[in-house]
């Protein structure tokens, strides 16, 4: 199993390509790796419990019910990601959906947020 620390890179690496992506606008792409950037910093959370999943369903359950249900984290974090998620699917796997500039700055920042809130978490909890 990685450690926390190699998932948040692997989550930096992600944010800077969702922006990569925005400023070219590729909103579906954007979306998707925003998404991954809040996958790989859930997974970093949910690696310093030792706590494996191998769906992304069960990585956001794991989430909720290990940190969000707590109180260690804000159930806005858990809303965000679920949504984030959401639209990721219907980027990947519906054609017909358009994905526009705003919801693709809206997963970028949320994505953001994230991720930083994560960083500040794991930093308080050494």
């Amino acid at each position: 199993m990685s450690d926390a620390s190699q998932f948040l890179d692997l989550a930096e690496e992600e944010l800077v390509a969702s922006q990569l992506l925005l400023q070219n606008t590729y909103y579906r792409a954007c979306i998707s790796r925003a998404y991954y950037a809040m996958y790989y910093a859930t997974q970093a959370l949910l690696t310093t419990r030792d706590i494996e999943s191998r769906t992304h369903k069960g990585v956001l359950q794991q989430f909720s019910q290990s940190f969000v249900q707590s109180g260690d984290l804000p159930v806005s974090m858990a809303q965000n990601l679920k949504r984030t998620y959401g639209l990721r699917q219907l980027g990947d796997y519906e054609a017909d959906v358009v994905l526009t500039e705003e919801l693709a700055t809206q997963a970028l920042e949320a994505a953001v947020e994230f991720v930083e809130q994560v960083r500040r978490y794991l930093g308080n909890s050494d």
